[in-house]
């Protein structure tokens, strides 16, 4: 009897590194009825079945295997450490209980060794589930990382297809073309994210809904490059007071008698299940009961990654219906939805540095969320230029960056160039490797542009985890602008100035 407080010591230190491990995975969990229930039933039918075939010794206490400790091992692998000891519980409970409700005989003292090896092989087995489990979610984000990035990259392609083709001379009708929409809606967004938003107010428990960027603004870049001629923005506004439930409502229009939104309506319906742009041609477009809308796309995401703003199109000319134009109208909508989304958690590092540009701040709070979230590490280099050297000798060291990476050049022409690179998700063998290709590549780089010997680039690597780091990288911007310039020899420019090809 003086192992049970060592058995109740094991068992409270599984709880708490169960919770642990659960916080830190930051994956879904399964849902705690559904665990708590598989982790009590599986060991009872479990024991159970050994009651029926050993009525004598149900916990198989003189077996040459404890196969009844099956059930808790399974539900430990599956749920974790603390699943696992609710059913070596029940074992004890059923032996402690058996003798007197059951007239099942047991022995007189506790099987200490049956119980303390059956914990242990729990514990051991609740941790390896709780390392899969933290994997798992680790992958989970990673994956969801790179789909936005490859949904991102998608966009782009058509961009530069479309802007190959000659579909803008055939096209002569168009008001604006592609190239001027998008830049159009940059303009909108570097507006938006350089003004200074309101603070949010909190009604009750729930916090207002976060601001669109300035959505009557597209609302008019659409109708002049995609033709629309009644479309409107809904919000959806949460449900006030008990047994309410919540509505969407008309923020913004373009056009006038707009009719109500209907979320059971089979277009709007796909857009919100989907979470992606839907045209008419997709959801009956041939009944007249379901005509009202013919275009919907979501412009924002809430925290649970549905949507509770949503673009509706009421009515577009004939000839917009074609695929061109509907494809454009999918991209501005897409690029409007990524800005709102990628805008999340940014305020904190736009206060810290708010002349910094509007993708490294965003791509910073990006990487600072997965570091926070799922231990996923990202880094920043920074190359500083020899002081001679001008801005343009660094465009041939950022084009050859790895794809996966961002990077931003700082400096003018009268000051020290200086080159800013996120490294996504890099492991430290990766950034060793990283170092060593990008010295190599930069020694090459200053052979061929004569550089003179002994200057080469200098790197400075920051990881990024926090507003700290984004701080830390202004001060070293802000303290390369602050320092004068060192002019060249006029022989070594113009040696060097020959050199480049």
């Amino acid at each position: 009897m003086r192992r049970v407080p060592a058995l109740r010591s094991i068992a409270l230190r599984a709880f708490r590194r169960r919770g642990a491990s659960r916080a830190g995975a930051g994956g879904p969990a399964p849902a705690s009825w559904l665990a708590a229930s598989e982790s009590v039933l599986l060991p009872a039918v479990i024991l159970a079945l050994s009651w029926k075939l050993r009525p004598h010794d149900p916990l198989g206490l003189h077996a040459q295997f404890p196969w009844v400790w099956l059930g808790p091992w399974l539900v430990a692998v599956r749920y974790g450490a603390a699943s696992g000891l609710l059913g070596a519980g029940l074992y004890a409970a059923f032996w402690r209980l058996a003798p007197q409700l059951l007239g099942v005989p047991m022995a007189a003292a506790l099987p200490s060794e049956f119980f303390l090896g059956g914990v242990l092989v729990s514990l051991i087995l609740g941790e390896f589930g709780s390392a899969m489990l933290h994997r798992e979610a680790a992958q989970r984000e990673i994956a969801a990382d790179l789909g936005a990035r490859l949904e991102r990259t998608k966009r782009r392609l058509f961009i530069v297809k479309e802007a190959l083709a000659t579909l803008e001379q055939e096209l002569t009708d168009r008001p604006v073309t592609l190239r001027d929409a998008l830049l159009d809606l940059r303009r909108i967004f570097a507006f938006v994210a350089t003004t200074q938003q309101p603070p949010a107010r909190r009604s009750g428990r729930r916090a207002a809904l976060r601001p669109l960027p300035d959505p009557d603004a597209l609302l008019l870049l659409l109708s002049q490059s995609c033709r629309l001629q009644e479309a409107g923005v809904f919000v959806l506004e949460p449900a006030r007071g008990r047994g309410a439930a919540a509505g969407w409502r008309l923020a913004h229009s373009l056009g006038q008698e707009l009719p109500q939104l209907d979320p059971k309506h089979p277009l709007i319906q796909r857009a919100l299940q989907t979470r992606e742009a839907v045209q008419v041609a997709q959801e009956r477009a041939a009944e007249s009961e379901h005509s009202v809308w013919v275009f919907a796309a979501p412009l924002r995401l809430d925290a649970n990654g549905e949507p509770d703003a949503l673009l509706a199109v009421h009515s577009m000319p004939f000839m917009s219906f074609e695929e061109q134009n509907l494809q454009r109208l999918q991209v501005l909508c897409a690029s409007y939805l990524d800005f709102t989304q990628l805008e999340v958690g940014v305020a904190g590092f736009r206060a810290a540095w708010e002349q910094a540009p509007i993708g490294l701040q965003q791509e910073w709070a990006q990487l600072s969320r997965l570091a926070a979230h799922s231990r996923l590490r990202s880094y920043c280099a920074v190359w500083k230029a020899p002081d001679w050297a001008g801005r343009e000798d660094l465009t041939e060291f950022s084009a050859s960056q790895p794809l996966e990476s961002s990077s931003w050049t700082f400096g003018d022409e009268a000051g020290r160039p200086l080159l800013v690179v996120l490294l996504p998700m890099y492991s430290a063998a990766a950034l060793a490797g990283y170092r060593r290709d990008m010295a190599e590549l930069a020694r090459d780089i200053a052979s061929r542009n004569g550089w003179p010997e002994g200057d080469a680039l200098a790197l400075d690597v920051l990881p990024v985890q926090s507003v700290e780091g984004f701080v830390e990288l202004r001060h070293v911007v802000e303290a390369l602008a602050a320092a004068p310039a060192v002019v060249a020899p006029a022989a070594l420019r113009q040696v060097a100035g020959e050199a480049r090809p």
